[in-house]
């Protein structure tokens, strides 16, 4: 009778605490706004693929409420209040949604993040790093790649390299080029007492998984006093294939002042690499473009930009004729206030543009521009769907900018 009675007990639990996490979910859901694209020009179709990533915060101190959310042209959604499962989700990126639906068996257990997969019309592949959690250390890839044409998932665990000296390491990116499969790093290295951080790619055979190479394209030494050097990859499409990865290399000092420390970039270095001949080079900016800020790159381009007034000014740099094209110059919103530097995306000849804030003083902007007309072929305006009757203050942050 005890046994039944304690089975009973837990049972009532498990039912009370469901029963709490979705009445909690749909008071709670209730509170926040919500969040539309407001269209004020153009073709509404050019944005139908889009969706914004944001954070939303409200009250007085701007600190009482702080939760994420998405926006497309259907409206918010804050994906708080549909299963205790999707909670613990989140919001996955809408490539990741589509290859859940579509490939649900080869999904089960990956992560989440983008830069783990590559998919081109003939496979699939995912890859990431496990280790210990106890020990941090027994650092291995995990792969899994699947075949389009006929289904069959190839899954390999091999031990990362030289591991005794790794502190961690993640994925960057991951690429295929001629039947091998390019897994980028970030390596947080020691050795004999000295701190590094160093990118690698690791070449995979596709069909042995076996791995053919482990090259070092970087290797930057831990802040020495008041100076850092800092590289980060350019952003590109997770759904185009790469050859070329271009890496930012910035050198930094802090400069002490009496009221405050700032940072000052001391020098700025682009830095490509082509996985499929293995060549490294720096690229010679001209003057014009070094403060510029570094958006985005789509494989043959780069695309830098600076905000003159209201204006945005995007340059695009021919990777191939090693030179800048013709500039764009966007007009913002009216209603733009941002200092931070837009969201850039491209797709399918179009340029993206996307500022960050909304709220009582500020509309972000969405702006596409058709790079062949060089045309606007839309804006609008991401606008809080029923505004507060009080002056209680808000405010929305974009902070990413992805395509469905």
């Amino acid at each position: 009778m005890k046994k039944y009675w304690k089975f009973t007990s837990i049972i009532a639990v498990i039912v009370l605490s469901i029963g709490t996490f979705y009445v909690s979910s749909a008071n709670s859901a209730t509170q926040y706004p919500e969040f539309v694209i407001n269209k004020k020009s153009g073709d509404a179709e050019e944005i139908k693929s889009l969706a914004l990533e944001g954070s939303y915060l409200e009250g007085g101190s701007m600190i009482y409420v702080n939760t994420n959310l998405q926006i497309t042209s259907d409206g918010s959604d804050y994906g708080d209040g549909s299963s205790i499962i999707d909670s613990i989700k989140g919001h996955p990126a809408p490539m990741i949604q589509e290859l859940q639906k579509e490939y649900r068996n080869f999904m089960r257990g990956k992560g989440q993040d983008l830069d783990s997969f590559f998919e081109n019309n003939k496979l699939l592949a995912y890859a990431d790093v496990k280790y210990n959690p106890f020990t941090n250390s027994d650092f291995k890839f995990a792969i899994s790649i699947v075949d389009k044409d006929d289904g069959n998932t190839s899954s390999y665990s091999i031990k990362v390299p030289d591991s005794s000296v790794i502190d961690h390491i993640y994925v960057e990116d991951v690429q295929v080029v001629d039947n091998e499969l390019k897994v980028i790093t970030q390596n947080n290295t020691s050795k004999n007492e000295k701190y590094s951080i160093e990118r690698h790619i690791y070449s995979f055979d596709i069909s042995t998984g076996k791995l053919n190479s482990n090259e070092t394209i970087l290797s930057i030494p831990e802040q020495q006093g008041n100076d850092s050097i800092y590289a980060y990859l350019i952003q590109t499409s997770h759904k185009q294939a790469n050859e070329n990865l271009i890496y930012v290399k910035t050198h930094d000092k802090m400069i002490q002042e009496e009221e405050s420390d700032r940072l000052e970039e001391r020098n700025r270095e682009l830095i490509s690499y082509n996985l499929k001949t293995k060549e490294k080079e720096t690229i010679d900016l001209p003057d014009s473009l070094k403060d510029n800020q570094i958006n985005y790159f789509d494989g043959s381009t780069i695309y830098f930009s600076k905000l003159s007034g209201e204006n945005l000014v995007v340059t695009p740099y021919s990777l191939e004729n090693n030179q800048a094209d013709n500039e764009l110059t966007i007009q913002l919103s009216n209603e733009t206030n941002d200092t931070e530097p837009p969201i850039i995306l491209m797709k399918d000849g179009k340029l993206y543009v996307a500022t960050h804030v909304t709220n009582l003083k500020t509309k972000a902007s969405i702006t596409v521009i058709d790079l062949k007309t060089l045309d606007t072929i839309y804006q609008g305006e991401v606008i809080r769907k029923d505004l507060p009757k009080s002056t209680e203050q808000f405010e929305l942050y974009l902070y990413d900018m992805m395509f469905k």
